[in-house]
């Protein structure tokens, strides 16, 4: 299931930046890690308070001029990291809309974001809604730094999670689609050239 997801993810966003040109410079893919917190009413519950991630992948589209689609995918495949170990699992693909505001500083761009999760607990898959914020600090053209935090809200119909809180620290590489195609395009042009 999970190469599944990752297939039809890359089919959809090559499809896409293939389609809307004029977006793609802004396209991003992010690496990192991510904590979930239960309060300590559900913890007893859910079997952990805190349950660390990694790796957490997410690749961002632009859809307008301040609106851009997120999705993302969390594991966590490590259980021991010294200073908190899991002893339940957290599985969660992420769906977001998010509105980016103007660069504060000229480097960190912030953003605010609603949308939903399925979450694989020990239990089972359950739906959230989600609401949060985050920002992305530009150390060069290409890279960023970016923090964000989800408030994942659990129906109390699902008995299987509880709402909390997930926080998320990744490395951002802004994809530049428009050379890649481009740069293939002229590639082409110039061996036809010399026929």
């Amino acid at each position: 299931m999970k190469s599944t997801f990752f297939i039809v993810l890359f089919c959809c966003s090559l499809t896409t930046s293939i389609i809307s040109q004029n977006l793609n410079e802004s396209w991003q893919i992010g690496v990192g890690f991510g904590i979930a917190k239960f309060n300590e009413s559900d913890a007893g519950y859910i079997g952990d308070q805190y349950i660390f991630q990694t790796p957490r992948l997410n690749l961002t589209m632009p859809i307008g001029e301040r609106l851009s689609v997120d999705g993302a995918i969390s594991f966590n495949t490590i259980n021991d990291v010294g200073i908190m170990t899991n002893s339940v699992k957290y599985f969660s693909m992420d769906a977001s809309i998010r509105y980016n505001f103007d660069a504060i500083l000229n480097n960190f761009s912030p953003y605010l974001f609603v949308g939903g999760s399925i979450v694989d607990s020990e239990r089972k898959v359950t739906p959230t809604f989600n609401i949060g914020a985050g920002g992305i600090y530009w150390v060069s053209d290409r890279i960023g730094i970016n923090p964000q935090v989800y408030y994942k809200h659990s129906l109390e119909s699902y008995e299987s999670m509880r709402s909390h809180i997930q926080g998320a620290l990744s490395i951002i590489i802004k994809l530049d689609w428009n050379n890649l195609f481009e740069g293939g395009n002229h590639a082409a042009r110039s061996s036809g050239s010399c026929n």
